[in-house]
């Protein structure tokens, strides 16, 4: 499946409950007419609402749209990110009416900011699947880190490399591409390369970080159980969820051996 191209702007073309507004308004008013034979300014003014909202829907999800996204920037600068998921329920006119992949986008941010991962990785499948193939990068991006947050490797390296692909260089997928491939056991010189590459030629000089770590996980899945001991003993002192996790995977590649 492909996922270049840009997304169609939000709130246009016929998307969810909408296509069903204009052919349920002629049913009800065929109903309402010639079988229970009410008058016609009866049928119109019952119709009429429902024949509104139909051309109104696009403009009411483009700007509800709108105001759901500059309400994230909001929430999140101010450490909001648990408001998230109500702010997206009171944007009806987004989940009603806008583009399917557009919404399914904005829960799949939702449930990425508020550490609900494996959602957000349904969630941004979804949206990929609903944007047909004119998924902005930042779905796909936003899939790959969701699939590596909850060790769905296969689907996050697949992810990255496509990025990679369509971007260059971006350290934070580099990084976590290869992280992904230590943690499947697959092309780990391509794994070990990454991460050198990333640290640069004066990684032996550098203070010691989880780039350190990664490298040594690097060495101990290829068998140089020195070198990767040695890079451990090197970061010590190094902090962090992500070190902890490198640490306890490390061991685990150490003891194995």
């Amino acid at each position: 499946m492909a996922h270049k191209g840009q997304a169609q702007p939000p709130g246009l073309g016929l998307a969810g409950p909408r296509e069903l507004l204009l052919p349920a308004s002629v049913s009800l008013a065929f109903v309402l007419y010639y079988l229970a034979q009410l008058p016609f300014y009866v049928v119109a003014a019952v119709v009429a609402p429902t024949l509104v909202l139909y051309v109104a829907a696009p403009a009411w999800a483009a700007h509800s749209v709108e105001r759901f996204d500059r309400d994230v920037v909001r929430l999140l600068a101010s450490g909001r990110r648990q408001a998230l998921p109500a702010r997206y329920r009171e944007a009806l006119g987004m989940r009603l009416f806008a583009v399917p992949g557009v919404a399914a986008e904005r829960r799949a941010l939702v449930a990425a900011e508020t550490g609900q991962h494996g959602r957000a990785r349904d969630h941004y499948r979804r949206a990929l699947h609903q944007y047909a193939g004119k998924a902005p990068l930042r779905v796909l991006l936003g899939y790959a880190h969701a699939s590596y947050e909850v060790g769905d490797d296969g689907e996050a390296i697949g992810a990255f490399r496509r990025l990679l692909e369509s971007t260059g260089e971006l350290p934070g997928v580099q990084r976590k591409l290869a992280h992904s491939l230590l943690r499947r056991g697959s092309d780990l010189e391509q794994a070990l390369g990454l991460v050198e590459r990333l640290a640069g030629p004066d990684r032996a000089e550098r203070e010691a970080d989880e780039l350190t770590l990664l490298e040594a996980l690097a060495h101990a899945r290829l068998g140089d159980l020195e070198r990767a001991a040695g890079l451990r003993e090197r970061a010590e002192a190094v902090e962090g969820e992500l070190a902890e996790r490198l640490r306890a995977e490390l061991a685990e590649a150490l003891d194995g051996q």
